[in-house]
């Protein structure tokens, strides 16, 4: 039986996990990874013609030359798992004139003044030369991952992440989880804008597209191996949305009926809700307010196809996510 580095890798936490490791901490606040922010809307393709507003990457991931190769594949992971979320379509001038790895992980020793400034920051281990300028505000113990604000740069903030285990967390789960979900959340909206236009064959390949609205199976997967933890109510509002969004809406796209569709999408929305705000009996789930710079982002989708805000935000879902 072969084994590929990725298997290794989940085989290696599954040993670590059942030694009972102590718990990796995420500090200041226990969601202080969820709500830093990785992306933001900006221009691609800088220095030609082929400006285009999309949304980019915003951190940076900074390591030393002297960490471990385990500590690099795994910063190798996290700016591919950005990559993945962001919609970017090319690479800046900026980043091929002055990195010579081409991309968003940088050895510290190539970093700029000027880049600290401009960019967050995901800083990988002890041995990098930014590490003794964070430590003294650092409260982390053992394996941590831990968010300073104004670290280095006024507005700027730093992700100190310690060590290959919690390296492994923040590429595999954490921005695993994020890429999948944001992915599926702006198509989500881009369907509704195209139900709008009575676009359906375009709405109903979205909804296939695994690059597309299914991109929430990176998240499902995962929430699947903690099935055990999550309330029987809200697996029954997961079932009644995938109902609703895979096999009601599918049907009425196909139908090319505009009212039905908007109704069904309405309906997955307010399925959202009751786990996302916490309605219909329903506990809320996400505990925390997600940044409103990327999560507002499907408003900028939606605006594109001449939809307002309360097209979608309305009765149930009138409260928007990052209020």
């Amino acid at each position: 039986m072969r084994f590929t580095v990725s298997t290794l890798a989940f085989l290696s936490l599954a040993v670590t996990d059942a030694a009972a490791q102590p718990k990796l901490q995420i500090l200041p606040t226990p969601t202080a990874d969820r709500t830093f922010q990785f992306v933001k809307p900006g221009t691609s393709f800088m220095g030609t013609p082929l400006q285009v507003e999309s949304l980019t990457p915003h951190a940076l991931f900074v390591i030393g030359r002297d960490e471990s190769n385990e500590l690099l594949v795994h910063a190798a992971t996290m700016a591919f798992m950005v990559g993945q979320w962001a919609q970017e379509p090319g690479t800046s001038l900026e980043m091929v004139k002055t990195n010579r790895n081409l991309g968003p992980v940088w050895l510290d020793t190539d970093l700029s003044d000027a880049q600290i400034a401009q960019h967050n920051l995901v800083v990988l281990g002890k041995n990098s030369r930014l590490y003794p300028q964070l430590a003294p505000r650092l409260q982390g113990e053992g394996s941590f991952i831990e968010v300073v604000k104004d670290a280095l740069a006024p507005g700027r903030n730093v992700m100190f992440v310690s060590d290959p285990r919690a390296a492994f967390y923040l590429a595999n789960k954490r921005l695993y989880f994020k890429s999948g979900a944001y992915k599926g959340f702006y198509n989500f909206a881009k369907i509704r804008a195209l139900i709008e236009h009575e676009n359906f064959a375009e709405a109903l390949y979205s909804l296939d597209d695994p690059e597309a609205i299914r991109g929430c199976g990176k998240p499902v997967i995962l929430a699947i191996g903690h099935k055990e933890n999550i309330p029987p109510e809200m697996m029954q509002v997961a079932a009644e949305r995938n109902k609703l969004v895979f096999k009601d809406l599918r049907k009425s796209l196909k139908l090319g009926a505009k009212e039905a569709s908007i109704a069904t999408w309405q309906s997955a929305m307010e399925k959202c809700y009751a786990c996302h705000q916490g309605q219909d009996g329903v506990k809320r789930w996400r505990t925390f307010v997600p940044n409103q710079t990327e999560h507002g982002y499907h408003s900028k989708i939606g605006a594109q196809f001449g939809l307002a805000c309360d097209t979608c935000h309305k009765g149930k879902t009138a409260m928007v996510g990052y209020q």
